[in-house]
């Protein structure tokens, strides 16, 4: 029998299978890159993976769309009524009393204007920081200034 509980964000209540192990949460990011690298950023299991690292990093609470991904913001806006598009259209600024298809057309073109600078929902890679050289007699003084410190 699985388990499941519940990850509240912030439009929603959004269910999650505890059966995943918690090293999923931290290979979700090296599987993404990997997925990104073959091309395969139209697919549902992207999609998928992409969903779950914006719930991890409550991108729905930054962005007035709820999702940094042109694929997500697709699916979202193909499922929305009429009337849930204009009150997304007067949320970011777009003019709500165009028609279903210019409005659709109008929210798509201002979330890529909003997100062209985003790098994505990618984390920053760890870099190697400095290690100083005991042995080493200036890397000695400094690890002796700040231990003072």
């Amino acid at each position: 029998m699985q388990t499941h509980e519940n990850m509240e964000v912030a439009n929603g209540v959004v269910t999650q299978d505890s059966s995943h192990e918690s090293s999923d949460d931290s290979n979700l990011i090296q599987e993404i890159e990997a997925m990104r690298n073959r091309g395969e950023v139209r697919s549902e299991e992207f999609v998928s993976k992409m969903k779950r690292l914006e719930i991890l990093l409550g991108v729905s609470q930054i962005s007035p769309f709820g999702t940094n991904e042109i694929e997500i913001f697709e699916e979202k806006i193909r499922e929305m009524s009429l009337s849930e598009m204009q009150s997304l259209a007067r949320k970011v600024g777009v003019n709500p009393l165009y028609n279903r298809t210019l409005l659709k057309t109008s929210l798509l073109k201002e979330f890529r204007y909003n997100t062209r600078n985003s790098s994505r929902n990618i984390m920053p890679s760890a870099i190697n920081s400095f290690v100083p050289d005991s042995s080493n007699p200036e890397h000695d003084k400094l690890i002796k200034l700040l231990n003072d410190v």
